[in-house]
Order: structure tokens, then C-alpha cells, then sequence
């Protein structure tokens, strides 16, 4: 551990819980607010500089944040809006621009190059099945390709069950689905170039699941019997919760769990342990390295930077520094 750090807070514009994380090129952060559409940015030291966000429909406002990201110009961008758009803001947190991009809504933003990569369904429901991928390289305002699909997506529940998750770093695209090792490499071009990533032997896989395997048979009754079944299926599998870049080196994979006692959608996510592997030979150099208890990765940068108690104020981050012997 290389620090600690605790975030300043506006008591007439309190975070109601930590959302979507980003470490800016200053040493600084971007981080959303999960519950509120509000958005902060962050001195390196954990002090407040700006915020905002609005909840709405119109120019400028969001329903919710999906996710926010700096690009290589120093604006942040922010998606969220209810038409899809990324929502372009200056350092300060002053509105810039809107991008709407033809044919798809977009969620998480990985930035790569001077745009970015980002995951998105198609606008139409009719195109969402003609998609070549989830992942969607834009440059300028137009997508040059779609690429990479998982079986997750057609497996009964698992939808459900684990999300997506992706990394940049140099010209690589690292992509997985939270339910599923390895992860897959792709090229700045879009293509599976390789896969990284072996889980460790106590890696418990998550079941497959015939459709109607949930459904309850009577007895008990509708909600007590799913609520067993439930809880008893998310006990008996692990989950990549959160994959993130270390020092342009490392490629960290966080593995955890749900939280056996809220058995239900959405389920809550409970990190556990982190491991790494040498993104440029895809050699492991650690794995079940415990975290501290109850605490939550938010994400990468030159430290891997962990959320030391996400239930309540204040929100103190432990600033990690990755060491390979």
C-alpha cells in the first residue's frame, strides 16, 4: 500500500455512493456517483475540484451514469443520457458537447488512442441480433468495426448472473465476461489475436443452466423457493468482478463473489482477491492475493486503487502499488 486517501466532500453536494472510477493523466480522478446523476472530479490528494449532473431527460442531464472516462484531450466523457449520447465536459466539469453516435446507445468507455472503445446495443431492436460484437471502436464520430461476442449471452441466467468487462492498454483490447475465463486479446483493428488469463484451482466455474431450472414446482411457494434456489446457485461459483490495467504492465483480474444475502437481481458483487499477469507475456505472476474485507476495486492506473469502505463516509481509497519479484 502506498497511501491512503479520503475524498473531499461538498455537504450540500454529498456522494451518495461511489460509482464509475477513472484516474485522469494528472494523478487525479473522475468518479461518478452510482445512485445520483452526478459526476466528480478529484485532486491526486483526494480533494474536491468540481461536480456535475442533473437528473433529467433534456441537454446536459442523465438518468443514471453508466460510465465515464478522460480522453487525450482532457475532456471527460460521460454516458448516461436517456438518448444514448456521450456527453463531452471540459476539465472543469463545464458542458462541451454531445455526441450522438448513429445506431448505437453506449455504456462503458475505454479510451484508446484520441477515442475510444465502447460497449453499445444497436438504437433499433431489429439490428441488435446483425451486431458483430459488443465491443465497437470509434474513431472520430463514426465506428470503424464491431468485434468480440461471448456464450455468456446465450446461456439461460448467466446474462444475469456476471457483466462485461474490458481494458486498454497500448494497441491491445483486453475483453471478458465476468462468468468466463480467459480473457480474449484483440488488435487495434478489432481481431482475436490471443487469450491471457488461467484461473486458479480453487476457481470455482459458474454451472450451466437449463432454461426453467429456476422456476419454482410449489410447496414452499413462489418467492421462498426462489430465494433458496437462488441464494444456493450464486453460492456455488466464483466471478471475475473487475479486470483493470496496472502501470501500463500489469493486467489485474479481481475475483469475487455474490453476496449470498441479497439473492436476487440485481445481485450485489463482493470483491475477494486480485491477481496479475505480465500483460505483454501473459505470464501470471500472482494470484489470491486477499483484499482487504469489504472493500471494492475501482479501478487502474499507476496504483490499483481500492475503496476501503463503500458502505458509508468517509470514503477512504488505498492506493496500491503492484510489485512483480
Amino acid at each position: 500500500m502506498a497511501e491512503v486517501i479520503v475524498l473531499g466532500e461538498d455537504p450540500s453536494d454529498s456522494i451518495a455512493e461511489v460509482g464509475e472510477f477513472f484516474e485522469r493523466r494528472d494523478g487525479g480522478f473522475v468518479i461518478s456517483d452510482r445512485l445520483l446523476p452526478r459526476v466528480r472530479t478529484y485532486g491526486k490528494d483526494g480533494s474536491l475540484e468540481a461536480g456535475f449532473g442533473r437528473f433529467g431527460d433534456g441537454p446536459w442531464e442523465f438518468r443514471t451514469i453508466r460510465d465515464v472516462a478522460e480522453v487525450a484531450d482532457g475532456r471527460i466523457a460521460v454516458t448516461g443520457a436517456q438518448n444514448g449520447a456521450v456527453t463531452y465536459l471540459t476539465p472543469d466539469l463545464t458542458p462541451h458537447s454531445m455526441l450522438l453516435i448513429a445506431d448505437f446507445t453506449s455504456s462503458m468507455l475505454l479510451p484508446f488512442g484520441r477515442n475510444f472503445v465502447f460497449t453499445g446495443r444497436a438504437r433499433d431492436v431489429n439490428l441488435v441480433t446483425e451486431m458483430d460484437g459488443i465491443f465497437h471502436r470509434l474513431v472520430g464520430s463514426a465506428v470503424t468495426w464491431s468485434s468480440w461476442n461471448t456464450p455468456a449471452a446465450s446461456k439461460p441466467y448467466w446474462n444475469a448472473l456476471g457483466g462485461l468487462h474490458g481494458a486498454v492498454a497500448g494497441d491491445s483490447v483486453y475483453v471478458m465476461a465476468g462468468l468466463l475465463y480467459p480473457a480474449t486479446i484483440l488488435s487495434a483493428a478489432g481481431d482475436s489475436v490471443g487469450s491471457i488469463g488461467t484461473p486458479s484451482p480453487d476457481f470455482r466455474r459458474v454451472p450451466e443452466l437449463e432454461p426453467g431450472a429456476l422456476a419454482f414446482t410449489g410447496g414452499e411457494g413462489a418467492a421462498v423457493q426462489a430465494g433458496t434456489m437462488m441464494k444456493r446457485l450464486i453460492e456455488s461459483f466464483d466471478l471475475v468482478t473487475g479486470m483493470d490495467i496496472v502501470d501500463d504492465y500489469y493486467l489485474v483480474f479481481t475475483v469475487g463473489r455474490h453476496d449470498p444475502t441479497k439473492p436476487w437481481f440485481p445481485f450485489k458483487q463482493l470483491d475477494v482477491s486480485v491477481e496479475a499477469y505480465d500483460r505483454h507475456t501473459g505470464e501470471k505472476l500472482f494470484e489470491n492475493v486477499l483484499l482487504p474485507e469489504g472493500s471494492k476495486v475501482l479501478g487502474g492506473g499507476r496504483y490499483l486503487y481500492v475503496l476501503l469502505n463503500p458502505e458509508i463516509p468517509p470514503w477512504r481509497i488505498a492506493k496500491y502499488q503492484l510489485l512483480s519479484w
